[in-house]
């Protein structure tokens, strides 16, 4: 019997990939996007626009924690390929 390689560091090496990428976006890019969401709320007035920003702002809000399930989630896959074995 053989086992499957499916490459556990490469994958390994993405998610801590993934998790640098979701400090980026709390760390770097959290505050210039809080000026623009700023600046949007200024601009317009419309409670339609409003509901717009607010469903902008919940997507940048949970962007780190999908990111980090989605390297996550790959990191499980390749882990479950990497057991399997070829007969």
């Amino acid at each position: 019997m053989t086992t499957e390689r499916a490459g556990l560091a490469r994958n390994l090496f993405v998610f801590f990939a993934s998790l640098a990428a979701a400090g980026l976006i709390i760390g770097v890019l959290n505050d210039p996007a809080m000026t623009l969401f700023a600046a949007g709320s200024d601009i317009s007035s419309s409670t339609q626009a409003a509901d717009g920003q607010a469903y902008v702002r919940a997507f940048w809000d949970a962007l780190p924690f999908v990111v980090v399930f989605l390297g996550l989630a790959q990191l499980l896959g390749a882990a479950a390929a990497e057991r399997r074995v070829v007969r």
